[in-house]
């Protein structure tokens, strides 16, 4: 039975149906840590918001800087 989901885009090779059913969709949609497991550590470079026009301000963040001083919500997707 296939799942409802939004339409394949034409120019994708595979079909919605056929990317949720892979093995490898599948692992990548498997969570690595459990609820109250600390997250790996990672940095990425700052940008400033501020002026409407995304920049890069040559500092890099690590999440490991927001450690018991406030919460960090991770949001991944596309928005294409």
């Amino acid at each position: 039975m296939s799942r409802p989901g939004p339409e394949t885009p034409a120019d994708s090779p595979l079909t919605m149906v056929q990317a949720l059913a892979s093995p490898v969709y599948r692992d990548l949609a498997t969570p690595r840590v459990s609820s109250g497991e600390p997250a790996v550590d990672f940095e990425l470079e700052e940008l400033d918001l501020t002026t409407g026009v995304e920049r890069a301000t040559g500092r890099t963040v690590r999440l490991s800087d927001f450690a018991g001083i406030r919460p960090v919500a991770l949001v991944f997707g596309s928005y294409t």
